[in-house]
């Protein structure tokens, strides 16, 4: 299925020098991480205010800057190791939702592995790690929806990125007149 792919991205950038790339890669790191600490600290407030309706004081923003700039660097590492790639040949809208199904496994399967790893440290059991989502399968199920809900517009902007070409694209997006 024959997608124009904008010829900046046709290369796979091998032209571009190693210091120019590791710039590209801080930015894309950048705006990942900051769309994520959003979202992530949104959904904190959020449970800080259901919380303190039943009486219960929680503050904890720190946890939301952390966690996306952690699960931004397994964004980018998930991408590196080009998981999702074999999509590229379906419609923008299957590889939009199946990398947004396959990174939210993924930044699944790291959450748990980061919540054993912080047990481990603290000495608690590793039965303590399916407390994350409620500790039930309801809590997970809705836990890897919001995840999976976070990563589709991220991702179509970036098929979007990919296909148009990424100048092109800020200059739709931020600039008045074409």
């Amino acid at each position: 299925m024959g997608r124009k792919i904008h010829p900046k991205h046709a290369s796979g950038g091998g032209e571009k020098n190693l210091k120019a790339r590791a710039l590209d890669e801080m930015k894309e790191y950048i705006v990942i991480t900051l769309y994520l600490w959003l979202l992530f600290a949104l959904f904190a407030e959020y449970k800080r205010l259901l919380l303190q309706e039943n009486g219960i004081n929680l503050w904890n923003q720190t946890y939301a800057i952390v966690n996306a700039m952690i699960f931004g660097k397994v964004v980018l590492l998930g991408e590196v190791l080009k998981i999702g790639k074999r999509l590229e040949q379906h419609a923008p809208i299957w590889l939009v939702l199946g990398k947004s199904f396959m990174f939210t496994l993924l930044l699944m399967a790291f959450h748990v592995l980061e919540e054993s790893i912080r047990a481990w440290f603290q000495g608690k059991p590793l039965s303590s790690v399916q407390d994350f989502g409620g500790g039930s399968w309801q809590g997970m199920l809705v836990y890897g929806a919001l995840l999976f809900v976070t990563l589709v517009p991220l991702f179509a902007f970036k098929e979007a990125q990919r296909v148009v070409g990424g100048e092109k694209l800020r200059t739709m997006l931020f600039k008045r007149s074409l």
